[in-house]
């Protein structure tokens, strides 16, 4: 499953989470409320139910007439449930229209006009039915859910259990009845009902319409956070094929845009190193190619008569065999470097007594070179986190370039200082001198300044390459300046170890 698919899955699974909790809160406080505003409502209606059963126990003198007529308890609850109070007029209504009944009459003779006393009637039921308000036509089940008690709580109309709640009626301090009903339950109205359904039904057709047009915007959304990574997953096979060259175009700032930005770099560095190898696969096969080519040579005229097999013709093969086995060791040094083969065995080292010994040692052979070694060592010490034997590697390897390419007589200076964090071991030596231009690329592999370039007095290039190997792998710097002594500037950082 592609990651567009599974984003937009995401977004329509998280909208649709969220709108179902949404509607469960929704409707369990709706459904709360409701119940609460029914209770409320019934609350008040029984209040009234209460003063208009006092009120009919005043006027009839007790409810032993209510008990025996259920047609006045059935007035007793439309009235209070329209919020009105029973009075001696509307008592006296009741009684008249409780008079023509239709079950209380006989029927009328065939082919005989209505009595009077009908029209009477029908009159009284046409003013109950005006004075019904409207929209609410009498129906049992829209009663309230109450039941009238005897004061023994025995019931007299309707049901009645154990858990239901029960309020006394009395008149003049004295309890008549009691009302009970349900303590806890759901809307039975049929109109509460359809009200918390269309409610319900309102709220899901709304929610399907948000969830649509949520999908469709997670649709929109999921192609636009997908499409840079599209882009980027192309660069990134170019490059696994070797175009170097590929790039992504991605605008902003944000992390999908800074992704792309940085494998443009990847590709970059990339690049450059492609190039680096190519280049060091020819400096090297060039440099391994002089040596062969000239003992070659060498082997060649001897076979062929052109130069005797004397000890001049034999140490001219033994300095190019020599030559060759130093560039071969420095490459496979070097390569070592590289390839992290090197161990360093780092421990505290006072920097300044390991130098001072290393110039000690190397003073007397430099000096039957024709090179004067002067160094300027603290005596106190300068602690560093260092492995001295990788030191002592590095002073010889910086002493030996300035044996091959310093012209003789001449001098090396050796200084050691500390600044701030770190210490300054400082390497010079006398002319000639380095151009501007080359400064900067005398630690690259096989790298040597034109002037160099003769093999009976310039290196292999490989020297101080190692030498920032190991510097780097002490956390330090090495850089490459002019010297004061019209020569080569040396100046490496280490830093102090921590007390």
């Amino acid at each position: 499953m592609s990651l567009f698919i599974r984003l937009w899955l995401s977004f329509i699974a998280t909208l649709g989470a969220i709108l179902l909790l949404l509607y469960v809160a929704i409707q369990w406080s709706f459904d709360n409320g409701l119940i609460r505003y029914i209770n409320q409502r019934e609350a008040a209606t029984f209040e009234t139910l209460s003063q208009n059963l006092v009120a009919f126990h005043t006027l009839n003198n007790g409810l032993e007439l209510l008990e025996q007529t259920p047609f006045y308890w059935r007035k007793i609850l439309m009235l209070s449930e329209e919020g009105d109070l029973l009075d001696d007029e509307r008592m006296n209504d009741w009684m008249i229209e409780r008079l023509f009944e239709p079950e209380r009459r006989p029927p009328p003779p065939r082919h005989r006009p209505p009595p009077k006393s009908d029209t009477v009637g029908e009159r009284m039921r046409e003013r109950a039915d005006k004075q019904r308000p409207p929209g609410r036509p009498p129906h049992p089940r829209d009663h309230l859910p109450v039941s009238l008690l005897s004061i023994d709580n025995v019931s007299i109309f309707g049901p009645f259990k154990p858990d239901f709640n029960v309020i006394p009626v009395e008149a003049d301090g004295t309890v008549i009845a009691n009302l009970a009903w349900p303590s806890s339950r759901i809307p039975e109205s049929s109109y509460d009902v359809a009200f918390a359904e269309s409610q319900k039904h309102g709220f899901l057709a709304l929610a399907s319409m948000a969830l649509i047009l949520g999908s469709i915007l997670a649709l929109f959304f999921s192609r636009q956070f997908t499409k840079p990574l599209g882009q980027i997953a192309r660069t990134t096979e170019k490059l696994t094929q070797g175009n170097y060259d590929a790039k992504t175009h991605l605008a902003g700032s944000d992390e999908i845009a800074n992704l792309g930005n940085n494998i443009n770099k990847l590709a970059a560095t990339l690049k450059q190193a492609e190039s680096a190898r190519r280049d060091w696969l020819a400096s090297t096969a060039h440099e391994l190619r002089t040596p062969l080519s000239i003992i070659k040579g060498e082997f060649e005229a001897i076979i062929d008569g052109i130069r005797p097999a004397d000890k001049t013709t034999l140490a001219s093969i033994e300095e190019e065999v020599a030559h060759l086995q130093t560039l071969i060791e420095d490459l496979y040094e070097l390569t070592n470097a590289d390839i992290g083969a090197i161990r360093y065995n780092l421990a505290p080292l006072d920097l300044s007594a390991s130098v001072q010994q290393i110039c000690d040692k190397q003073s007397p052979l430099l000096l039957t070179k024709g090179l004067t070694l002067t160094s300027h060592i603290p005596s106190s010490d300068i602690m560093v986190n260092a492995d001295e034997m990788r030191i002592q590697q590095l002073l010889e390897n910086l002493f030996s370039n300035s044996d091959k390419y310093t012209d003789k007589p001449g001098s090396i200076a050796v200084s050691l200082t500390t600044e701030a964090d770190s210490a300054i071991l400082t390497v010079e030596d006398s002319a000639p001198g380095v151009p501007d231009d080359a400064l900067p690329r005398l630690f690259e592999k096989l790298f040597r300044v034109e002037s160099s370039r003769n093999r009976l007095t310039g290196g292999s290039g490989l020297g101080l390459a190692v030498a920032k190997k190991i510097v780097e792998a002490h956390d330090g710097t090495i850089v490459a300046n002019h010297s004061s002594l019209k020569g080569l500037k040396l100046v490496i950082t280490i830093p102090l170890l921590n007390d």
